[in-house]
């Protein structure tokens, strides 16, 4: 923790008590990293969103991450305890899961397979933290007070379009952990609160954010409006 840094970098109200980790070291099987990212924080943001990190991590061991290498090692370290213990955790989780058949282009039934229907909207708090947290790591300030978040979890064909679009301009992050986690980001030169994120977790898991204030919000849906307005002329 720095001298310079007295106020914690995700309320920015709260004195500095203690090192959060971005993203959560949770995230990560043992042995886990000697290069995780940490920040200052207050203890009440430092543990606020514990519960959401666990559904987090539960939710996306019930897809493909769960079979990869790191899904596999977590859930042997410490999800099925998790399980075990947390009644309203798994309750949550098998509320959501949905039976899903395979078949491949060309009509083959491969068999079913468990998918999630899940709420996506504690995920992106999740990732909202995480990306405050990074943008202190990469810029050496707290997030803009002025700022606004909107994050979308690419589980669909037209988000990721979207996001494909922009991953040209986004430079990779200062640490990555490969098929662990890992981000691409850059902000606008002229505006500390716009700036673009892309994060991937256990080499699947993917997410889009973007940060601006209300002046930047405003010019870019009177630019969308304009644009809109000329489509409906011609």
């Amino acid at each position: 923790m720095t001298e310079k840094q007295e106020k914690c970098v995700y309320c920015n109200e709260n004195k500095c008590t203690t090192n959060d980790h971005v993203p959560p070291k949770s995230f990560f099987p043992k042995p886990r990293p000697s290069n995780l990212i940490t920040v200052p924080s207050c203890l009440e943001c430092n543990q606020g969103l514990g519960k959401d990190e666990e559904f987090f991590l539960a939710t996306f061991m019930f897809s493909q991450v769960g079979v990869s290498d790191a899904g596999k090692r977590l859930w042997l370290e410490k999800l099925s305890r998790m399980y075990e213990k947390n009644l309203g955790l798994r309750k949550k989780i098998a509320q959501h899961l949905e039976s899903l058949s395979l078949q491949t282009t060309s009509g083959i039934y491969l068999g079913n397979t468990m998918t999630i229907n899940t709420d996506e909207k504690r995920l992106e708090m999740v990732v909202n933290k995480i990306l405050k947290g990074l943008y202190f790591f990469e810029y050496n300030m707290p997030f803009p007070d002025n700022a606004e978040i909107t994050t979308l979890y690419l589980n669909h064909e037209d988000k990721y379009t979207a996001a494909e679009e922009t991953a040209s301009d986004l430079k990779l992050g200062s640490r990555i952990w490969d098929g662990i986690f890992e981000y691409r980001f850059n902000r606008l030169p002229d505006n500390p609160a716009g700036s673009m994120w892309l994060f991937r977790f256990w080499g699947q898991a993917d997410f889009w954010s973007v940060t601006c204030d209300k002046e930047l919000k405003k010019k870019i849906l009177s630019k969308a409006n304009i644009l809109e307005d000329n489509r409906g002329r011609h």
